[in-house]
């Protein structure tokens, strides 16, 4: 026998877990230790490509494996299907892994020339989910004596819904939920989108144009949107740490005041810095370029007193239209900027005029600053890129520092 077969049947299983589930059955070839250690694997991975020629036979193959597997409980299923597949054999997939105690389940389905598919009703009072992630599903015909008393991760990804009223109540059946990652298709019979759930930690938040984002969610700590065209409610999020926000809509005030105790922020919108706003725990801010003006980089650096690491990065470029940096010199500096900042960077930095004014500011009034990194916009002529590095670095070194300890980093 060899050494590998002699370990512990927890060790063979944890092997057997990582290997594609089409391929597990194959080890009972290499010895009687094997023969039936395949049937306890309680991880499975079923994915179908688009190329596949043998439907019927990929079909056959999950029906197999799945009646014949013993383990004593299913930790998870994960099923990709990049083809055409029937609501009958994917419901009795998942009916049968449901009753086998399923901890975790990761559909997606792929083929979008029809509607999405309809899962069965047993799925959404499954009580041992712990993770539940759906793509191009359909909720319309689900009904809502929904069960998730364990569930803990959601990823909701193109569903489609019966109305403002079906994710509510499926979020409503979660009562310990931490994790949350939407990402909208463009007609899911939503307008006003309701995230109420007191124990989210991470909500990860991808929206459609023209609709409500209403979120009342007091345990909240990291928070990621993008959404274009919409209109956002948020109630204060006291327990906030990091938020990543890319949003063009008519109440950023509201967003701006409801992460006053962000430790960690990207940020990327247009609006003014709404009027009594403090950031009082505000540490790290990457500040995007392409879409917001100055004035409100200045006013977060004038209302976030605790500000040590500063980057600037032009995330989207150009190729979408956004307005180019608009930048005009305040007439007072930022007490954070002179007393608090010991860390810039820029990423994407073209050199341009309105960039190197911008530069000069930060490195002349930051008197505590250690360290300030410039990366270039990535070019694909590498005289040019040379040629300009060469002018840059010039042009930077020249600038007066404020601070003696500063160390000028050209990435």
């Amino acid at each position: 026998m060899d050494r590998i077969s002699l370990l512990p049947n927890d060790f063979l299983l944890h092997i057997l877990s990582l290997l594609p589930t089409k391929d597990v059955p194959a080890t009972i070839l290499l010895s009687k230790r094997w023969l039936n250690l395949w049937k306890l694997v309680s991880k499975l991975n079923y994915i179908e490509r688009y190329d596949n020629d043998d439907h019927v036979g990929f079909v056959r193959f999950v029906d197999r494996s799945l009646l014949l597997n013993t383990a004593l409980v299913l930790e998870s299923l994960h099923l990709k299907l990049d083809q055409q597949c029937s609501d009958v054999d994917v419901g009795f997939w998942i009916i049968t892994a449901v009753k086998r105690g399923l901890r975790e389940l990761s559909f997606e389905y792929c083929y979008t020339i029809e509607e999405p598919i309809r899962l069965p009703q047993s799925l959404y009072t499954c009580g041992t989910l712990v993770v539940l992630k759906l793509q191009n599903v359909s909720l319309v015909d689900v009904q809502f004596h929904v069960c998730f008393k364990l569930l803990k991760t959601l990823h909701l990804d193109e569903v489609i819904y019966l109305d403002d009223e079906t994710p509510k109540k499926l979020l409503s059946c979660c009562p310990i939920l931490q994790v949350l990652d939407l990402d909208r298709a463009e007609n899911d019979n939503v307008r006003r989108f309701s995230i109420m759930v007191p124990s989210l930690q991470k909500f990860d938040y991808y929206g459609r144009p023209g609709s409500v984002l209403v979120m009342n969610t007091p345990s909240l700590k990291y928070f990621k949107t993008l959404d274009y065209a919409c209109e956002c409610m948020i109630e204060y999020l006291p327990e906030i740490l990091v938020a990543h926000v890319e949003v063009t809509c008519s109440n950023t005030d509201d967003i701006l005041r409801s992460l006053a105790s962000v430790k960690r922020l990207l940020l990327c919108l247009s609006s003014e810095f709404p009027s009594g706003s403090i950031f009082h725990q505000l540490e790290h801010l990457e500040f995007c370029t392409c879409e917001t003006e100055c004035d409100l980089l200045m006013s977060l650096l004038q209302h976030s007193t605790k500000l040590r690491s500063l980057k600037l990065n032009e995330t989207h470029g150009n190729v979408c239209g956004y307005r180019t940096l608009h930048w005009e010199e305040p007439s007072t500096v930022p007490e954070t900027m002179m007393l608090v900042l010991e860390t810039f960077e820029w990423r994407n930095y073209r050199g341009r005029n309105v960039e190197r004014e911008l530069a000069s500011f930060v490195l002349k009034h930051a008197r505590r600053l250690k360290v300030a990194t410039f990366s270039p916009l990535a070019s694909t002529q590498l005289d040019t890129t040379l040629g300009e590095k060469y002018r840059m670095i010039t042009e930077l070194a020249r600038l007066p520092r404020g601070s003696t300890e500063c160390e000028l980093v050209f990435g």
